[in-house]
This record gives C-alpha cells, structure tokens and sequence, in this order.
C-alpha cells in the first residue's frame, strides 16, 4: 500500500461522516423549508485556497519551502468541511482532513471573519515526528484559527495560525451555487 494512501482513506471518511451527520433526511417530511431557514438551506459554496507563504517564528535550516492547497464544503452558513494537501516544511507529503465553523461579520467588521477548524494531521513521520504534538504514527490532532478578510464577492485573504509554529498566508476563492450534499 503506498505511503500516502492511509491519510486519503482517513481524510475521506472523516468527509464522508461529516457530509452524512450534516444530512437529515425524513421522506414524510414536507420539502419546502420555512423561509427563516430557506436561506440556511440554500447552496453553499464550495472553496479553494492556495497558501503559497508559510512564516514560522524560529529560523530552522531544515525548513523547506511549504505550499497548501485545501478545498471546502460550506454545510451551511457557518459549518464546514475540508481537506488540505501540502508538503510540510520537512518536504514530506501531508494533508489534513477537518470540519470547522466559519463566524462572518467578525467584530462587527463585514469584510472581516475568523474561522477555526479542527481535524487530523498526517505526514509528520520518521525523525521530524516530534515536530507536531501528540504524533502517531505519522498522525496528530490539529487546530487552526483563521483570520480572514473579504476582497470583493468570491475572494478572501486569510491568515492561518500554526500554534507555535508560525502562520500561513493565503487566498480563498468561494464558488457559489455547489449544493450542499
């Protein structure tokens, strides 16, 4: 079995539940939401972001140039979905699978949001094992709050905190009108 392929199997049941547990489905139940809730139920975007900076706090000369690329599935206006690929700063392939919630209007700023996503870690393995807590076997909880604001309808520039680790730079894209499943 190839390296990588444990982390995809686990990211994708981690997706594949949470997909499941935000459906509810009761075939006797009227369809037609009432329209407080119409708005909740109407399609969530689905998001790319590319984080091409990656900053730490201590100057390391094993740290190699690290790049993220993670996609999204909004559940509804605040809950969320991901997964994130990215060649960690040791050079090793890594993803992270993770669900989150998403507050808008943050501070009352309406460009403005804070995001905080939980999930699991893999790729920190071999002797850069230690560089993330909790590590088994390659695999680690993980926390990420981010900061990020809003440029124009679909955009967002975002700042990713990595513990004490540093932080990443990135831009988010939201494509509208992908129904939730």
């Amino acid at each position: 079995m190839h390296f990588l392929s444990r982390p995809f199997i686990l990211a994708g049941s981690l997706l594949w539940a949470g997909f499941s547990l935000a459906q509810t489905v009761d075939p006797q139940a009227d369809n037609t939401p009432p329209p407080a809730i119409a708005e909740a139920a109407a399609p969530t975007p689905l998001t790319l972001t590319i984080a091409p900076v990656v900053y730490h706090w201590r100057d390391d000369p094993e740290h190699k140039y690290a790049f993220v690329i993670s996609v999204e599935q909004h559940l509804d206006r605040q809950r969320l979905v991901g997964l994130a690929l990215f060649r960690n700063s040791f050079g090793q392939p890594s993803a992270y699978a993770y669900a989150g919630y998403h507050w808008h209007n943050f501070l009352g700023e309406p460009n403005l949001s804070l995001k905080v996503s939980a999930g699991i870690i893999y790729g920190y393995t071999g002797e850069y094992a230690d560089k993330v807590p909790l590590n088994w076997e390659g695999f680690s909880p993980g926390i990420i709050p981010s900061l990020g604001y809003k440029i124009g309808a679909n955009g967002s520039v975002n700042l990713m905190l990595l513990g004490t680790a540093g932080v990443v730079i990135g831009y988010s894209h939201s494509f509208q009108g992908f129904a939730s499943p």
